[in-house]
């Protein structure tokens, strides 16, 4: 792995876990970062000032839940995206989600091209549904169980997946994401079968 992509994919491990001085580090010391918000354009230059802009949406959030991210590379660029849920100070949770194209030089990402949706007031009629799929597998009709229970959902709805199929690590995340759908988490439970959750975003 190169570089050029490393740097992309480590700005996002860190803007996901909260680590603004290690996101920082992936930005070149004289980045330049525009940033198209819903009050208007706003330009900022050099690696503190745009981590610091950054860090001042993120940081605050008494609570951050990552909902879904993308990275690809689009011919020189990559296409970044990301969705978070943060609530504030006990406030209802908002979401925010950001689309940004990146250029990325020696020294770091040297370019930003942001897109931002700004904080909007989650859904609160958002159901949550689990689905004990027991000894159905991916061989025998796990994946078309799993399409007709996301068609049944609303968008913003949650299906949770309890399964024993090692091979349902790697099929349901990609088959959601290939149906445009968010993976919220892949988790192994104590029983050891695995709880997949996905949101429902079309």
């Amino acid at each position: 792995m190169t570089h050029h992509t490393r740097t992309p994919e480590a700005f996002l491990s860190a803007l996901t876990s909260r680590d603004f001085a290690r996101l920082a580090e992936c930005l070149a010391p004289s980045a330049q970062a525009h940033f198209f918000l819903p009050r208007g354009p706003e330009i900022r230059t050099g690696r503190d000032d745009i981590a610091a802009r950054i860090e001042g949406w993120f940081a605050p959030a008494a609570t951050f839940e990552v909902i879904g991210t993308s990275l690809e590379p689009i011919g020189s660029r990559h296409r970044l995206s990301w969705r978070f849920r943060v609530t504030h100070n006990g406030q209802p949770a908002e979401l925010i989600e950001q689309l940004a194209f990146v250029d990325v030089a020696p020294e770091g990402i040297a370019q930003i091209d942001m897109l931002c949706s700004g904080f909007i007031p989650a859904e609160t009629h958002a159901t949550s549904t689990v689905f004990d799929a027991q000894a159905l597998g991916c061989g025998d009709g796990l994946a078309q169980e799993f399409r007709r229970r996301l068609a049944d959902l609303e968008v913003g709805d949650s299906l949770t997946v309890i399964v024993s199929d090692p091979a349902a690590k790697e099929d349901l995340p990609s088959l959601a994401r290939m149906m445009g759908q968010s993976v919220i988490s892949c988790q192994l439970q104590p029983d050891d079968r695995l709880a997949i959750a996905v949101e429902k975003r079309a």
